[in-house]
């Protein structure tokens, strides 16, 4: 299990993030991940505040490496970073903008409807990162019930516009798929942003929804669990989370909340239309060991993946 982490609260990233960032000046690269399903509208992205904030902060703190911020978008990635004002953060903090649909990329297996194993494309640069961030809004999702730091990088770390659709392979494959790429590309840092989420159809047609707080932690998967519960849903009813905690990459129930009190801050996102149907990931248990044991071969082989194993 990746070393258990408080998830810190908040409405102000600037009061989080002396609490969980690592002493960074000894590395040389810092990627920051954010989400940018359109190019276009602005709700499905990141927002452009919290990453200036972030990457104000880490060269306060004296790190003069590379900080790269990555994405490649379902549309045209350029017209993102300039639609969402990240290349002028880019250019301020001396940062570089990354598409990930450029990369160079390492074919990894993942999993059609059958449970046979087929090979994808994923970003050489996120599988080999020194040192990772995901940072994103938080969404309702058509498929997965919520999108949050974890599939940020699962997806988002797919090379080529037209793979990304490869990992839908019904709603039981899907989950199994998004667990499998996040366990390789495991973010160091998640960064939550709820100030003003997305609710309904997300993760691009949905509505806004105000709610004001920010989530951060070390461990992604019990950033994401927060988050999820927060929103009103059960962490465990998302297969992803639930295959993670399965693979020990952390806890999606009991996590210490530092900041705000559960009561506090809890709301009602509301779903995706097809929220019931996506409920319907689960496998029999004869089966989900098999794959979770299959997966875990998988990740092995992979630095990131291997590194957050080594806890088990």
């Amino acid at each position: 299990m990746k070393k258990s982490s408080h998830v810190f609260v908040s409405n102000n990233i600037r009061k989080i993030l002396p609490n969980v960032l690592v002493p960074i000046n000894r590395l040389k690269r810092i990627i920051i991940k954010i989400n940018m399903v359109s190019p276009y509208v602005l709700l499905s992205m990141t927002p452009c505040d919290i990453v200036k904030e972030l990457i104000k902060y880490i060269r306060n703190l004296g790190f003069t490496g590379e900080i790269l911020i990555a994405e490649g978008s379902a549309g045209c990635t350029w017209d993102g970073f300039k639609n969402g004002n990240f290349t002028k953060i880019a250019k301020q903090y001396d940062v570089e903008l990354f598409d990930i649909h450029e990369d160079n990329s390492v074919e990894v297996p993942i999993f059609n409807k059958n449970f046979e194993e087929f090979y994808i494309p994923v970003s050489k640069t996120l599988i080999n990162a020194e040192y990772l961030i995901s940072t994103c809004r938080a969404k309702t999702h058509d498929t997965v019930i919520v999108t949050l730091s974890i599939k940020n990088l699962a997806v988002g770390g797919i090379v080529g516009v037209n793979n990304r659709p490869k990992i839908h392979q019904g709603y039981a494959a899907i989950n199994f798929n998004i667990a499998l790429l996040a366990a390789i590309m495991y973010p160091d840092l998640a960064i939550v942003d709820g100030r003003i989420g997305m609710e309904g159809n997300g993760p691009v047609s949905g509505a806004p929804k105000k709610w004001g707080w920010i989530f951060v932690g070390e461990n992604p998967l019990e950033v994401d669990s927060v988050v999820a519960k927060c929103m009103g849903f059960v962490p465990k009813n998302i297969g992803y989370l639930y295959y993670l905690s399965k693979l020990r990459f952390g806890k999606i129930e009991n996590i210490q909340l530092i900041g705000a009190d559960f009561s506090r801050i809890k709301t009602k996102f509301r779903p995706h239309v097809t929220y019931e149907k996506q409920l319907k990931w689960k496998v029999s248990l004869d089966l989900e060991n098999q794959l979770i044991e299959r997966i875990a071969k998988i990740v092995s082989k992979f630095p990131r993946g291997k590194k957050h194993l080594l806890f088990s």
